[in-house]
């Protein structure tokens, strides 16, 4: 991640934009450049066979698999990819002033052309993790 949102943070009734939370300096948590570039550096060196991207995360409480829906959340909040968890876990860092960096495995693109069945992309997401979280552990 370079940061990260809530994409379903929904307070537009009060007057504020898509994904604004009310009340807070910041809805858009950036993440920690030392640790981005460190993974990016650390996974392109220990899994080689996989592709590293940077971008936004944004994270709600819905799993997509639409393709509109997919569409809209890069349209609306320039989202690179979506999951779940990734932007609270980012908002309590931030307000606790704790770096972070959101590594997510890509199982597929929300448009029926994932290329293998998610047991065995589970697999392999869990293989590719460990080497990168023990690699960026001994490179700190």
């Amino acid at each position: 991640s370079v940061d990260a949102l809530q994409h379903d943070m929904d307070a537009t009734g009060f007057g504020y934009e898509p994904g604004v939370i009310p009340r807070m300096e910041t809805s858009v948590f950036k993440a920690d450049e030392v640790l981005v570039n460190l993974a990016e550096k650390v996974c392109r060196e220990v899994n080689p066979d996989i592709q590293v991207f940077r971008g936004r995360v944004v994270s709600g409480d819905q799993f997509i698999s639409d393709h509109d829906v997919k569409e809209r959340l890069i349209q609306m909040f320039d989202g690179y990819c979506t999951e779940m968890e990734g932007a609270a876990i980012a908002q309590a860092a931030w307000l606790n002033h704790v770096p972070f960096v959101i590594i997510r495995a890509i199982s597929d693109k929300a448009d029926g052309s994932a290329e293998m069945d998610y047991s065995e992309f589970e697999m392999k997401a869990i293989e590719h993790t460990v080497h990168l979280v023990t690699g960026m552990l001994r490179n700190m």
